[in-house]
């Protein structure tokens, strides 16, 4: 597979294909899954791990919310949909039996999330479709994370949520990468091992504030070959007051480095102005450009409620990104928020979820990631309609997963 304008995991997709190449037509999740690690003891073992997940993540795409719905999705399912999941035939019966919910429970809880979260990606990262380079506006991840509030690490009641961080692609909001950190202040030693594997070379890498530090920055321009685009705030208090100073003034003097957009949606009206100047004296890595972010909120009636005034600072050079182009990464960054954190809770009720110890909530969050991603990739817009769509028909989530379609004749 050879490098791209996008993220492609390249090493985990080689190590998932015979040849490291994969079309869209070859990417199916069980293929990715075959690697995963099997912690269950031999005897008595009459479904493979990768079937088990595999119908999870079936599941899910349906809608299944609990490993309750994901036992009564499966016990419905035909031959052909087991098959296709890839459940074994039971010799002594002659026919393939679906996996009952206490056994999808123990393997969910039993597998290394961390593997499952490498395996996703890998699967999201073959089928991601690549721009040609040099098209346009250089493509853009963001980086944040989440805390899983139903749910605890260990089963004692004063274990702490587990937080994950996600890497997200911007506009399209495809999941590819995930890690779980103690804290969320731990976030910061966690994001450059997450990053490793992507192949970031020309993709700017979004963050709000607590990843604005020196060390990340220059990793990611030297190492990865990658732009950043940070928040700037009072941890770093330094270049905030000397970009506050740059940037202050009236708007006449920044009238040929400035935009200005306007969005119209969820009752209320935002308007986003920006602007921009050369990162001259500032003492940061690479830094080529930073600027001051001005949102305003109104309602419908265009009677502003709230104003509020963000800093950041980037590698990119006015070149490769104007003030127009800056403020569009600045907004598409919230895709992780939007796109992503609020689906998984909405539409999935994951903070609420019974899902809440060990390992579960972790590879369920996962599968999530894999379904959010899976439906956007197909074009999806509307993530709820879609799942109900495919709860009608037990071929919709198997097509999404790249797994063999049912013959209906």
């Amino acid at each position: 597979m050879s490098k791209s304008a996008m993220p492609s995991l390249i090493r985990h997709a080689e190590a998932a294909t015979s040849d490291g190449m994969c079309t869209s037509g070859c990417a199916d999740l069980l293929s990715f899954l075959s690697t995963l690690t099997d912690p269950r003891r031999r005897r008595g073992i009459r479904h493979s791990i990768a079937s088990l997940l595999a119908v999870a993540a079936s599941a899910v795409l349906a809608g299944a919310r609990s490993f309750t719905a994901i036992g009564e999705w499966i016990a419905d399912a035909s031959q052909e949909v087991l098959a296709a999941l890839g459940i074994r035939l039971n010799a002594r019966l002659g026919r393939r039996v679906a996996p009952d919910e206490a056994t999808l429970r123990r393997a969910l809880r039993s597998v290394d999330p961390d593997e499952v979260d490498r395996l996703v990606a890998a699967f999201l990262g073959a089928r991601q479709p690549r721009p040609a380079p040099g098209t346009g506006t250089p493509p853009a991840v963001a980086l944040d994370g989440k805390t899983v509030r139903g749910a605890r690490i260990h089963a004692d009641p004063g274990s702490r949520a587990p937080h994950l961080v996600s890497v997200v692609t911007h506009g399209d909001g495809i999941v590819l990468a995930q890690a779980q950190v103690d804290e969320k202040s731990n976030e910061i030693t966690a994001v450059q091992p997450l990053l490793t594997d992507l192949d970031l070379a020309g993709v700017v890498v979004t963050a709000d504030a607590m990843h604005t530090q020196t060390a990340f920055a220059q990793w990611l321009v030297d190492v990865k070959k990658a732009h950043y685009l940070f928040i700037v705030k009072a941890n770093q208090p330094t270049i905030y007051e000397q970009t506050q100073d740059a940037l202050a003034g009236l708007d006449t003097a920044f009238a040929k480095r400035s935009a200005r957009q306007s969005n119209r949606g969820h009752g209320r009206i935002e308007t986003r102005t920006i602007r921009v100047a050369a990162a001259d004296g500032i003492d940061f890595p690479h830094a080529a450009q930073i600027f001051r972010l001005r949102r305003d909120r109104a309602g419908l009636d265009g009677v502003r409620t709230s104003k509020e005034i963000a800093y950041g600072i980037t590698s990119l050079p006015r070149s490769l990104a104007g003030p127009a182009q800056l403020n569009t990464f600045t907004r598409e960054h919230w895709t992780i928020e939007n796109r992503l954190h609020y689906v998984r809770d909405v539409t999935w009720g994951e903070d609420a979820s019974q899902v809440r110890t060990g390992n579960a909530p972790r590879v369920m969050a996962g599968l999530r990631n894999l379904a959010v991603s899976a439906l956007r990739q197909a074009g999806t817009t509307n993530v709820a309609k879609a799942l109900r769509h495919n709860a009608r028909s037990f071929d919709r989530p198997l097509k999404l997963l790249g797994l063999n379609p049912i013959q209906t004749g």
